[in-house]
């Protein structure tokens, strides 16, 4: 009796663990993966709609944004050439590679965050001041649950066992 309860114990766990591995049966649609780079539309316009911005300004926001998309495709490129490329230099352990490529990938990273916040200090320009503070409060909490997210772990106190 004791061992049909284990062998039927066993079974049942055997079989509800194949019936979780299993993968989704994939779907018709090629939808990409969810994400903010995928939401970039929504993300826009849900900041639109918090900052309720008009018919003419969604319009200009939307070119500037564009633009800087547009301009910054030659450096994005080559951003990600040069992160394929470093992880190539790790595997063959080449110090010098790895060090002109880290260098120059920080070059290129301040370009892209130039192009983006020159690009946004034009949609900032757009707003009328009560749009403005309503941008710089959704801006000051956005850093502020980042902050709360990225805080270290309290250090114990002298004295306590870790």
């Amino acid at each position: 009796m004791k061992n049909t309860l284990i062998r039927f114990a066993g079974v049942a766990a055997v079989a509800s663990a194949l019936m979780f591995a299993q993968t989704p049966a994939p779907s018709d649609q090629t939808q990409p993966p969810a994400g903010p780079r995928w939401n970039r539309g929504q993300m826009f316009d849900r900041m639109a709609q918090r900052l309720n911005l008009t018919d003419a300004q969604r319009q200009q926001a939307q070119s500037i944004l564009d633009s800087a998309r547009e301009s910054s495709k030659p450096v994005f490129q080559q951003i990600r050439a040069d992160r394929q490329a470093l992880r190539q230099a790790v595997k063959t352990a080449d110090n010098a590679q790895i060090d002109r490529l880290s260098a120059n990938l920080g070059t290129l990273t301040g370009q892209m965050t130039a192009t983006r916040t020159k690009a946004f200090a034009q949609v900032y320009a757009l707003l009328t001041p009560e749009q403005r503070a309503q941008a710089d409060q959704i801006a000051a909490q956005r850093h502020d649950r980042f902050m709360r997210r990225h805080q270290p772990a309290p250090s114990p106190a002298p004295g306590e066992n870790q």
